[in-house]
């Protein structure tokens, strides 16, 4: 679908699922504990209603209508909107973390403030052409810190929150978790031991490539030193053990099935393009990369094999 398209398309869905949201509330007032603190009297949560009327569901119509039309003020109303779904979503999280309740309000909020902020770097900033894709030359350090800051951001948000509502969805449910001796020590470790890669990678990525991993502000130089000589995707392939040593930490199936389902979204869905892009945009150099690096798992004949890039 062109971008053009699917921008407005989510916007959309977007406004049409924030209705369906407080539809459930006010139909269904026996959900109302799952998204607050038991404490809290449902007052408090019915009290955001005009809020999301106005800025989530008018501003993502609106929103969907500038950027359709390509109006010359569609890049910063989807800024805007940007912003608004993050404020009451930094709100969410900072109760959750206080109370240590109300996780899934805190989670479904990310998710939506998350696809926001994805789709306004989409459609990028006045002038730009959207674009899912843009290499984004920059020095080496401000590429590193940049990197940092995306790292920090999708940590906190894939390896602390959607997994924290899962566990609280588990419970609401009554879903049993499991332990295990040794559970948290093998956790840790494996979770550390991924970490640093990804790191590694993120060291790579800006010093070599002189970009970050950010599709939108993507590396203008192919990156195939570090890390990267050994497997293709090592910033994925960390995120992935990284999720799976949370859900065993937590003992939760749930997080830990999660996990999978983001390495298959991920392979599926997302690699084919970035793969594509590169071909488009590196030609020979990436077919040699590629014939030579494993995708997934490292092996030893291609790593040697891979030793002539650096040459």
């Amino acid at each position: 679908m062109q971008t053009r398209l699917l921008i407005p398309a989510y916007l959309v869905c977007q406004a049409i699922g924030v209705v369906l949201w407080w539809g459930m509330l006010i139909m269904i007032p026996e959900s109302i504990p799952f998204f607050q603190p038991r404490s809290w009297p449902k007052e408090a949560l019915l009290s955001f209603w005009l809020s999301d009327a106005v800025l989530l569901v008018g501003g993502s119509l609106i929103t969907a209508v500038a950027v359709f039309r390509n109006l010359a003020w569609a890049s910063n109303a989807i800024w805007l909107l940007a912003g608004a779904a993050w404020y009451p979503t930094l709100y969410c999280i900072a109760i959750s973390a206080t109370t240590g309740e109300a996780w899934i309000a805190a989670a479904m909020m990310v998710c939506m403030a998350g696809l926001s902020l994805a789709f306004a770097t989409i459609q990028g900033i006045p002038g730009q052409v959207p674009a899912f894709i843009r290499p984004t030359p920059m020095t080496q350090w401000f590429a590193f810190l940049w990197t940092i800051l995306q790292v920090v951001i999708f940590w906190s948000v894939f390896l602390w929150i959607l997994p924290m509502g899962i566990v609280e969805c588990e419970s609401h449910l009554q879903l049993l978790r499991f332990a295990v001796p040794g559970q948290t020590l093998t956790s840790v470790i494996v979770f550390v031991g991924a970490s640093l890669l990804g790191l590694w990678s993120a060291w790579a990525m800006s010093f070599d490539g002189k970009g970050t991993p950010l599709p939108t502000a993507a590396a203008p130089n192919l990156v195939f030193k570090g890390p990267y000589r050994i497997i293709r995707n090592p910033m994925a392939a960390a995120g992935i053990v990284q999720g799976l040593a949370v859900g065993w930490l937590l003992g939760s199936f749930g997080v830990l099935i999660y996990s999978m389902l983001g390495a298959f979204a991920w392979h599926c869905l997302v690699r084919p393009v970035e793969e594509r892009e590169l071909l488009e945009r590196f030609g020979a150099e990436y077919v040699r990369y590629r014939s030579t690096t494993s995708l997934w798992f490292p092996s030893y004949k291609r790593s040697q094999e891979s030793e002539v890039l650096d040459r």
